[in-house]
């Protein structure tokens, strides 16, 4: 099976496979806390309008990231320039 973005399309002079690595695993963590913490609030809300009757269907981070994988889309986000890597 063949990935999309490619660890070549990735990498570069600066940027390594480790650092590539770390930085995604630390882009899912991010992911992952972030829709956490959305849907605590979002469950916070629903009772509060489920008691006045009022319902917002919208689709949340947390649910994106229960159809998609955390690291696909944490490549991705590398990939498309949402994040970056920074060397420290």
């Amino acid at each position: 099976m063949m990935l999309y973005p490619t660890v070549q399309d990735l990498t570069n002079e600066k940027v390594n496979r480790y650092m590539l690595v770390i930085a995604t695993a630390k882009c899912a963590r991010h992911l992952i806390d972030k829709a956490n913490d959305e849907h605590e609030l979002e469950e916070s809300r629903k009772s509060e309008n489920d008691r006045y009757g009022n319902s917002k269907e919208a689709k949340t981070d947390y649910e994106i990231l229960l159809s998609e994988k955390p690291v696909s889309v944490a490549v991705q986000k590398l990939y498309d320039g949402d994040y970056s890597i920074v060397e420290e």
